[in-house]
């Protein structure tokens, strides 16, 4: 329990449904009232408003200590990522490891059945009772992209209620039950981070770490200046570059050895035919070769593709058309309809047909 109307509601549902509920809250940091945001995963609000839903409810609450865990298997990891000049997706390590990692083994510990989430998302069973994800009937609200390299072993054990319901019905049914917290405005920003910076400037903050300096590469390959730090910087990106060109620049490479930040002003520079995703996590069976909707970020309407599967966990993704700024270190999400297929990492880009 978040201390938002979400993970409220999922929880009421299955309270009325005649289970037996207990809510938990995921302290991942310190909380207190200096410049820091209030996140779900820290606000002194957010604390409060989780305890006083669960009061509500009627059931028992707990605050579950993670921040060593959080720090090593999402700061840590985005610090890294960083670093090699990539762009990290903190959402999917914390859910995959925290959300459904540590908390579904506190769960086993209360000898509870599985966890409750807010998602939208839906989980359903085929006819060998295997867990299928699938999205939920809110278009506007497409979390399965955060979810994509979870493990069936991991949805086997979840539970997301409200995957059929959109939005705005669950602020209703949050009024009707007399929710305080129901018309909660939605955290949309990173769940850790400083007022006027970004992430990557927080976790340089938070770990006292220098910036990666390096050269500001014009697309005739000259030196147009120099940057404050290669974190700063992502694939695609047009804003905040530091330099200006007489027209529209983008990102279109980071040299993570360098720290060389490459522009282009050519759009057609940031498109791709295929790239290489590797540690991927297939959540149903498939052939060696198939098709799919690939969506290579949060927003990104998935595109059709060829999936050619060289392993276990790696896989040759082909567009059929070429995809715009296709972005090492970012989530890939595999769907067949409204079923995913699995997700993994996106690692090597190819700009021509790979073969």
């Amino acid at each position: 329990m978040s201390g938002g109307v979400d993970s409220s509601v999922a929880a009421a549902l299955y309270v009325e449904a005649g289970w037996e509920v207990i809510g938990v809250t995921l302290k991942m940091k310190e909380c207190d009232n200096s410049r820091e945001k209030t996140k779900a995963c820290c606000g002194l609000d957010d604390n409060i408003h989780a305890r006083v839903a669960a009061g509500n409810l009627g059931i028992r609450h707990y605050f579950l200590d993670i921040r060593q865990e959080f720090e090593k298997r999402v700061l840590h990891y985005a610090r890294d990522e960083y670093g090699l000049g990539r762009t990290p997706n903190p959402c999917v390590m914390c859910n995959y490891w925290l959300k459904f990692g540590t908390l579904l083994d506190y769960a086993k510990k209360l000898d509870a059945e599985g966890v409750i989430t807010g998602h939208y998302a839906r989980i359903e069973r085929d006819e060998f009772g295997k867990p299928m994800l699938l999205t939920g009937v809110d278009n506007t609200k497409n979390q399965t992209y955060f979810l994509a390299t979870l493990s069936w072993k991991q949805l086997q054990r979840s539970f997301m209620p409200l995957g059929e319901y959109t939005k705005p019905t669950v602020r209703e049914m949050a009024m009707e039950r007399g929710l305080e917290n129901a018309d909660k405005s939605e955290s949309q920003d990173a769940c850790f981070g400083y007022r006027g910076e970004t992430f990557s400037q927080t976790l340089m903050r938070y770990f006292d770490s220098e910036p990666t300096l390096g050269r500001i590469i014009g697309p005739d390959g000259s030196v147009l200046g120099c940057h404050q730090g290669m974190e700063h910087f992502t694939v695609g990106q047009r804003r905040g570059l530091g330099v200006t060109l007489g027209r529209p620049a983008y990102v279109s490479f980071i040299d993570g050895e360098s720290g060389d930040v490459y522009l282009t002003t050519d759009d057609t520079d940031l498109q791709s035919i295929s790239f290489e995703a590797t540690d991927i996590s297939w959540i149903t069976c498939l052939p060696e070769t198939f098709t799919a909707q690939v969506q290579i970020r949060y927003n990104q309407k998935p595109a059709s593709a060829t999936v050619e599967r060289s392993s276990n966990d790696t896989a040759l993704i082909t567009f059929d058309q070429p995809v715009r700024a296709v972005t090492p270190g970012q989530t890939v999400a595999f769907y067949s309809g409204n079923q995913v297929l699995g997700g993994g990492w996106i690692q090597k880009i190819f700009s021509d047909d790979h073969a």
